[in-house]
């Protein structure tokens, strides 16, 4: 298992993002910044204000954390939104078709992950609030 600083990133990754893993309005790092993009380039993306090329492109690691604040209710085993189900396991997040753990299951790692999966199933952009 890699170990994680405070804030849950770990030191020594290597994960380069590239385009085609990402779409407008997904949440990524920047210099230890997480921040939506806005735009798509061919060597790198538009954070806001905010471009980077892809090598300083991190992907954010999936936490409860993040589930909240895309509303994602739980029952302690797992998180619910929409109709989309993950099991959270000791191994981590895994989307669950048809609410159980099946060889169509799909581990979940990181923020964009989940992002693009929701989007694909319900047609509909994931709503984050700091502060719920």
């Amino acid at each position: 298992m890699e170990e994680r600083n405070e804030s849950g990133y770990s030191e020594g990754r290597k994960h380069t993002m590239t385009a085609n893993e990402l779409r407008i309005g997904n949440w990524v790092n920047v210099t230890d910044k997480d921040y939506q993009v806005t735009q798509i380039l061919e060597r790198g993306v538009n954070c806001g204000h905010i471009g980077a090329m892809y090598d300083l492109v991190k992907p954010i690691p999936l936490t409860e954390e993040w589930l909240i604040k895309f509303g994602f209710d739980t029952d302690r085993v797992c998180w619910f939104l929409e109709g989309v189900e993950l099991g959270d396991f000791a191994d981590g997040f895994w989307f669950l078709p048809n609410g159980s753990l099946t060889t169509r299951s799909i581990k979940i790692k990181y923020v964009h992950s989940l992002q693009n999966l929701y989007f694909c199933l319900t047609q509909k952009e994931l709503q984050y609030e700091a502060h719920r």
